[in-house]
């Protein structure tokens, strides 16, 4: 969105607890985050970008992620990163994903997400027995390619 001059206006992701608030902290990311903690290696947040457009649309993904140390080629100074890991396995809907508009990248990190989802949630399926919606999850997530 930003490199075409727009931005969401609403915060990226949350802390999930215990107390059953929508928005529980002391984690938030997000422009209106007050007295927000840092983000450590443990929480577990929401994250949710989307795009609205008053009066015509929205659409937002929502997921949980864990945030976990990152395996970076450096290490600045010894302090480390932290990147995500989802928690929620459900497939993204791909007949609303208009794969031209996707950077290599973002086009990677769906294939990738999409084959966690299959092995993960497959897995269990298999375990189960519910071959008709494994076949549906296999269909759901199959790699998208661009049209050359």
């Amino acid at each position: 969105l930003w490199n075409v001059g727009l931005d969401y206006l609403h915060g990226t992701g949350h802390g999930v607890g215990s107390y059953l608030n929508v928005h529980e902290g002391p984690q938030s990311i997000s422009p209106k985050a007050v007295e927000a903690a840092a983000i450590e290696a443990g929480m577990i947040l929401s994250d949710e970008p989307g795009y609205y457009e008053d009066g015509e649309f929205g659409i937002r993904i929502e997921n949980l992620v864990l945030v976990v140390p990152a395996s970076t080629k450096h290490n600045c100074k010894g302090k480390g990163f932290l990147t995500f890991e989802a928690l929620t396995l459900v497939p993204m809907q791909q007949k609303l994903i208009d794969v031209s508009l996707l950077t290599a990248t973002e086009l990677e990190w769906l294939n990738h997400y999409h084959a966690m989802c299959r092995d993960k949630v497959g897995q269990e399926l298999e375990k189960q027995g519910k071959q008709g919606v494994l076949e549906w999850l296999k269909r759901e997530t199959s790699v998208m390619t661009r049209l050359e």
